[in-house]
């Protein structure tokens, strides 16, 4: 199974919001994701399910992506992705699909950095590993197992042209 892991795009400042989960995506944000967007597209890998966390930043990250990409689906919200919990707790949702599939996840730091160094089997990696908005990894996993991966990409925004 492919897993690609996608921090939301850079987000507004939340002391102008009245909470954190009806922050949006700045302009930059919005462009950023854009560009992984056409990256993840001109890619090899063929997404079947999106699934994004249920705050507005990571929605429209999701939305952004799936248009990129030309997914044929809707993203799917899922409270597994929420700020906080943990993206671990999205494995169910994963046992539907099949080693073929590859699955595109939105959520926030420093969840999707623990989760990426879960699926790759080290969790001293997150020290290591940066998620600064709009980055995205994309890891090679069994479903089986959900460990020991291996990343395929790796990719921040502010090297892709826009």
């Amino acid at each position: 199974m492919k897993i690609i892991l996608v921090r939301h795009g850079e987000a507004e400042d939340p002391a102008s919001v009245k909470s954190d989960q009806s922050r949006t995506l700045t302009e930059k944000g919005v462009r950023d994701i854009h560009k992984i967007g056409r990256f993840i597209n001109n890619s090899s890998l063929n997404v079947s399910q999106v699934y994004y966390s249920p705050y507005t930043r990571t929605r429209l990250t999701a939305e952004i992506l799936s248009e990129e990409i030309n997914f044929k689906g809707s993203p799917v919200q899922a409270n597994e992705l929420a700020a906080g919990v943990g993206c671990s707790h999205i494995l169910p949702n994963l046992l539907k699909l099949t080693n073929s599939d590859t699955v595109l996840l939105v959520g926030h730091n420093p969840d999707i950095t623990h989760f990426a160094a879960q699926l790759l089997g080290n969790t001293c990696l997150t020290d290591n590993l940066v998620f600064q908005p709009g980055s995205t990894v994309a890891i090679n996993v069994a479903r089986e197992k959900f460990a020991h991966g291996q990343i395929i990409w790796a990719m921040s925004p502010d090297i892709l042209d826009d």
